[in-house]
């Protein structure tokens, strides 16, 4: 079964940049991006396509792609692979055990809901799950943005900051003329695209591939016009096609005391007392063998969020059990008006696998 690597991940490339900086880094660095950066270049570029796996890359993609002619390394993603948990290991340069952030959605205690982390709503609703803001409260961390500002200019081109994009034809034009602007600087950018795509039409949908290519098109044109710019493109997880399932639809609504939280792929149980011991045999009755089952302390000690001090949250975060998708199912607690084709945050390949792309200009 496929296992996290820390020291070959995505949180790799943060640490590098910050010793590139000056900063100490939290954890080991990437040798290829240490030697990369030795080069000094005035720009340093990191571009985040959400959900831009190697599986999604290499199954919309020609070899002779742009893209995939510069893939330069296959590292991993942190655990669980989603966008919440993996951006913020690159915009903290810690892992998940250390931030917190694990999923889209976390139980809270102070408050006895569940929240969606990056909206502070009570998941399933569009309310404020509080008059403060929870994640933002009991989840603060410093961005490698403020670390590394501290020595050289950064940016952040995103749907959500000071150069505003969202759209990658966006994203091109403001690295283009950020690049173009005199002095050293680190660029941190991001789209939300091929994931929310491939969500809804699955890994190798003919608009995917449309899509894609699209997008290979626009960032080789953007690297002609670079100049003196070390160009980092990687993703925050992969993705892979699903059967969805909704637990509703089964014995085990009777057995939980909330709804499933954490991801449709990593599951977060809180038990009633009575079914602590029979959520095993429930599972593999109403899912088969698509799902690992961890008790919580099993789970807290597999590794799978990594090392460091673990963030008081991170206990609270998880349920009496968790179940882990190995195969190619994703659980919903009710039948949401979504009918997603693709999903990740899974224990599979697929879902932990991202492309390291370089392209210096």
């Amino acid at each position: 079964m496929p296992f996290p690597d820390y020291n070959s991940s995505i949180m790799s490339i943060s640490n590098a940049l910050m010793k590139h900086y000056g900063a100490v880094p939290y954890h080991a660095t990437l040798p290829l991006v240490d030697e990369l950066l030795k080069k000094q270049y005035k720009n340093v570029v990191l571009l985040i396509l959400d959900g831009m796996g190697v599986n999604v890359l290499e199954k919309t993609l020609p070899c002779d792609a742009f893209l995939r002619k510069h893939v330069k390394a296959k590292i991993s993603s942190v655990y669980p692979c989603t966008t919440t948990a993996a951006l913020t290991s690159i915009l903290s340069g810690k892992t998940p055990w250390e931030h917190g952030w694990l999923g889209w959605s976390c139980y809270f205690g102070e408050v006895d809901k569940c929240v969606d982390l990056f909206s502070n709503k009570e998941s399933g609703t569009d309310l404020p799950a509080a008059d403060e803001n929870l994640p933002y409260t009991y989840l603060s961390y410093e961005s490698i943005l403020q670390t590394i500002g501290r020595s050289v200019r950064t940016c952040n081109v995103s749907p959500f900051s000071e150069y505003y994009a969202n759209t990658l034809e966006d994203v091109c034009a403001h690295l283009q003329k950020l690049c173009d602007e005199d002095g050293r600087k680190f660029i941190y950018a991001y789209h939300y695209q091929p994931d929310a795509d491939v969500h809804d039409f699955g890994v190798e949908a003919p608009c995917v591939r449309e899509r894609m290519l699209a997008y290979d098109s626009q960032l080789e044109a953007l690297a002609h016009l670079l100049q003196d710019t070390l160009l980092l493109i990687t993703a925050d997880h992969g993705m892979k096609d699903i059967t969805r399932k909704c637990v509703q639809d089964t014995p085990i609504e009777s057995a939980l005391v909330r709804h499933i939280c954490v991801e449709p792929r990593c599951c977060s149980l809180y038990v009633k007392e009575e079914y602590k011991e029979k959520i095993p045999e429930m599972f593999a009755d109403a899912f088969g063998d698509a799902f690992r089952l961890y008790t919580h302390d099993a789970f807290l000690q597999s590794g799978l969020l990594g090392e460091g001090i673990m963030h008081p949250k991170v206990d609270d975060f998880i349920g009496d059990w968790v179940a882990v998708a190995t195969g190619d199912m994703a659980l919903w607690y009710k039948n949401k008006n979504n009918n997603f084709k693709a999903a990740h945050a899974g224990l599979t390949d697929e879902e932990l696998m991202v492309p390291l792309i370089v392209i210096e200009k």
